[in-house]
């Protein structure tokens, strides 16, 4: 017979042991991030639903005595009071998430018109 040694299978090359090491590893990766997809999504539902089901704290905005509100506006997650009181304007940024006053604007109240 002859040295020629006999073509050895696809099945026996390290390039076909290197892809199905490949892809063993790939599937796991793709299936560990279906897994934290899942647990990210009901770890987000969950804390929602406490805040809708009442779980969270709400606070009261109280306007002073004799005040009014003479607009308001909104914008995402915020909105926006223009409040007159004998004391002044002001302006109130209010959170509508868990309803926090964010910020105030205080304005000065108008100086009395001067005699001359």
């Amino acid at each position: 017979m002859s040295d020629i040694q006999s073509p050895v299978g696809p099945q026996g090359t390290l390039a076909y042991r290197a892809a199905k090491i490949a892809v063993v590893v790939l599937t796991a990766l793709i299936i560990l991030a279906l897994i934290g997809l899942v647990v990210g999504s009901v770890m987000k539902l969950s804390g929602r639903s406490a805040k809708l089901m009442g779980g969270g704290a709400s606070q009261t905005l109280a306007l002073p005595q004799g005040a009014r509100i003479l607009s308001s506006e909104s914008q995402p997650g915020r909105l926006i009071l223009h409040v007159r009181s004998p004391a002044g304007d002001e302006i109130d940024i209010i959170n509508t998430d868990d309803g926090k006053l964010v910020g105030r604007v205080v304005a000065a109240p108008p100086a009395p018109p001067v005699r001359q």
